[in-house]
Order: structure tokens, then C-alpha cells, then sequence
């Protein structure tokens, strides 16, 4: 997530706080030196009243931290990779690749995180009011992730009980459904009691539908590799030619980046990104960019989607044995994904997509 800072690493996970961080905490700080017990120290004098306060906010994201790292230990567990864990005005969000797709692994790794929080809840029982409260936040959070709609928890939750039955997909389909219904009620009641719970819904809904596309691109293009969809033998560019003669290959050839180069090697890829602010005169290896990502032709379409979302990158180059094979554009990807999402209901002949014939790479 963009804007967020590292502020530790747990059990070899970077834990990352996103700037909105910073609001809410101030937000809730105020929200408990204002209120009255037993949501607030109104009650207290300065300096216990602010620190109280201030200390009841950071605990209640340190509960948030505890919850997702739950699902993150779990989800490790059973060989997942977790990314990081990034705490923003929402509250937090474990960056899991590939759930598994097992009904009893996702039941385990989604209801791993309100258990955490249940637990933390029994402080609800302490006679110390500070504990107490922190028990009751920890309460609300578990019962509200349970809520049956993506990204809540509840909602993997509720399709890992139904994909035994229904498959994985169709049980997506029905989960964002029942989440998608309950958004619609949470925001309709929000507008007459709390406009704070239409934007919790407004977040639901858009969560739902991202899961349902994610899902449905991953059905689309689940029997499709790189090499049925990548343009074989891309143009590619020396290290040495100018920025000037890029920018005039781009304007001719209508392609927006190229990778470079050198004694028959990858050593980089220039974008349009890399040559708009440079001089003309400069030579492309010192503009281009030099960390390339690349994938291979049998990596999955999906998978070489996920890594240009991840990375926030339109294309990525094809490399099989040392050696610049092609390359393949999110453009290409999404454009695949329509044609195929038109005839979703028609069955495949069993051929794969054509690879478009370009011009060698040189």
C-alpha cells in the first residue's frame, strides 16, 4: 500500500503503518478524552486523562496488529507467503499471496484472526477499567469481521463452508451476494443513524466486488500461460541508443516500453515513465530502469496479472534461458479477459489463444 512506512518486523513480517494511521489515532485519542466512562476519561485530570487516552487509541491497532497477524501465522502455516501487514484508518490488512483454496485451510487461516480477538475480549472480565475497555473493542472486533461479506472475514469464512458444495467460484458468488445485500442495509440504516456505518459500508461493497472480479479473472484465465498470451520476439533496444530515439520508436511503433538489451542479455526495460523527463541526448542505460521483473512463457496469465498489480508495473518481459522470448502487457491480459468473460458460457474448442507474430529481438 502506497504511503505506508515500516515500523517493525514480527515472526519475519514487516508490519507497515499506513499515514491515515495517524488520523484516526487522533480521531479516537479525542474520542476517549472527551467521553464519558466507560468509553472515555473525561472523568480523569491531566496529564492521566490524555495519556489514557492516547495509550486506549494505540491499543486498540495493537489489537488490530494481534488480529492480523493471527491470520498471518496461520496462513504461513500452511506455506503461504505473507507480504506484510499494513495498519491504516480502517484498520489493518495482512497482504496474504494465495490463499489457499482448501475449505478447511481458508476456514482456519480467515477464523484464525476473530479467534485472537475473542481471546483479547476476555479482558472485558478484569476489574481495571482500562483492560476493560480494551476488552470490549476487542469484542466489536471479532463480531464485526465475522460479518458474512468480503473483505470481512466472515466472508471467507462463509465461502469456505460452502465451496465444498458449490465450488469455489459459485460459493465466491453467493458470499459477495450476501455481502453485497448486507452493504446495502448497513448503508441505508447509516443514513438515518450514523453516517459512519455507510462508510464501513460503502468499503464492504467495494470489497465484494474486487473479490468477485479477482475470482472471476482467476476462473477466466486459469488454462491460459504467458506464451499463449505474450507478444513473441518484442523489439528490443540497445543500451546505448538514445532517449530521443525511443520517444520517435515509441511514436512509430505505438509501444510504451522495451527492454534493453546487451550482448544478447536482459539488462533493464525502458518506459515511457523513464524517458518523459529525461534529456534527448542521454543514453537509455542511464534512464532505464535496471530491477526488472520478469516471468517465464509457462507462468500462469493470472499470475503474471498479480505481479504487475503488486509491483505497479503495465508490462513485463519473457525470459527463457537467459534469452528475451517476448513480452506481455496488463493491457493484453484485461483485453483476453473481456473476450473470454463474452463467451464465458460457451465451451472452449480446446485451443489455446494464437500468439501474435512481432518483430525479432535484436
Amino acid at each position: 500500500m502506497a504511503y505506508s512506512i515500516r515500523i517493525c518486523r514480527l515472526f519475519g513480517i514487516d508490519v507497515k503503518a499506513h499515514v491515515s494511521l495517524a488520523l484516526i489515532l487522533l480521531i479516537l485519542t479525542y474520542i476517549f478524552y472527551a467521553n464519558k466512562p466507560p468509553f472515555g476519561f473525561s472523568d480523569l485530570q491531566n496529564p492521566m486523562r490524555l495519556i489514557y487516552s492516547v495509550a486506549m487509541a494505540v491499543s486498540i491497532f495493537l489489537a488490530v496488529l494481534v488480529h492480523e497477524l493471527s491470520h498471518s501465522l496461520v496462513a504461513k502455516r500452511f506455506g503461504a507467503k505473507v507480504r506484510e501487514i499494513v495498519l491504516f484508518i480502517f484498520g489493518g490488512v495482512a497482504r496474504i499471496e494465495e490463499i489457499p483454496k482448501e475449505p478447511k485451510k481458508e476456514f482456519a487461516i480467515a477464523i484464525a484472526g476473530p479467534l485472537a480477538s475473542f481471546v483479547l475480549s476476555l479482558f472485558l472480565f478484569t476489574p481495571f477499567r482500562f483492560l476493560r475497555l480494551f476488552g470490549y473493542f476487542n469484542l466489536i472486533l471479532a463480531i464485526f469481521n465475522l460479518i458474512p461479506a468480503f473483505p470481512m472475514d466472515g466472508g471467507r469464512v462463509l465461502r469456505s463452508l460452502l465451496t465444498k458444495r458449490f465450488g469455489y467460484v459459485k460459493a465466491t458468488r453467493i458470499s459477495v451476494g450476501v455481502g453485497k445485500f448486507l452493504a446495502i442495509i448497513m448503508g441505508i440504516f447509516g443514513l438515518f443513524y450514523n453516517i459512519w456505518l455507510t462508510l464501513i459500508a460503502l468499503f464492504i461493497y467495494i470489497g465484494a466486488v474486487e473479490e468477485e472480479r479477482a475470482v472471476t479473472l482467476e476462473g477466466l484465465l486459469a488454462n491460459y500461460k504467458v506464451r499463449d498470451v505474450m507478444t513473441p520476439n518484442p523489439i528490443c533496444v540497445s543500451p546505448d541508443i538514445t532517449v530521443k530515439d525511443v520517444v520517435n520508436m515509441m511514436l512509430r511503433r505505438k509501444h510504451l516500453g522495451y527492454p534493453v538489451v546487451k550482448d544478447g542479455k536482459l539488462v533493464g526495460i525502458v518506459t515511457l515513465k523513464d524517458v518523459v523527463n529525461a534529456k534527448e541526448d542521454e543514453i537509455v542505460e542511464r534512464v532505464m530502469s535496471r530491477n526488472v521483473v520478469v516471468v517465464s512463457p509457462e507462468t500462469s496469465v493470472y499470475e503474471a496479472l498479480r505481479i504487475m498489480g503488486e509491483k505497479k508495473i503495465g508490462r513485463l518481459p519473457v525470459v527463457e534461458e537467459d534469452r528475451v522470448v517476448g513480452i506481455i502487457s496488463r493491457s493484453d491480459i484485461i483485453k483476453l479477459a473481456e473476450i473470454l468473460e463474452l463467451f464465458e458460457g460457451v465451451k472452449s474448442s480446446g485451443e489455446n489463444v494464437k500468439s501474435v507474430q512481432g518483430d525479432t529481438c535484436r
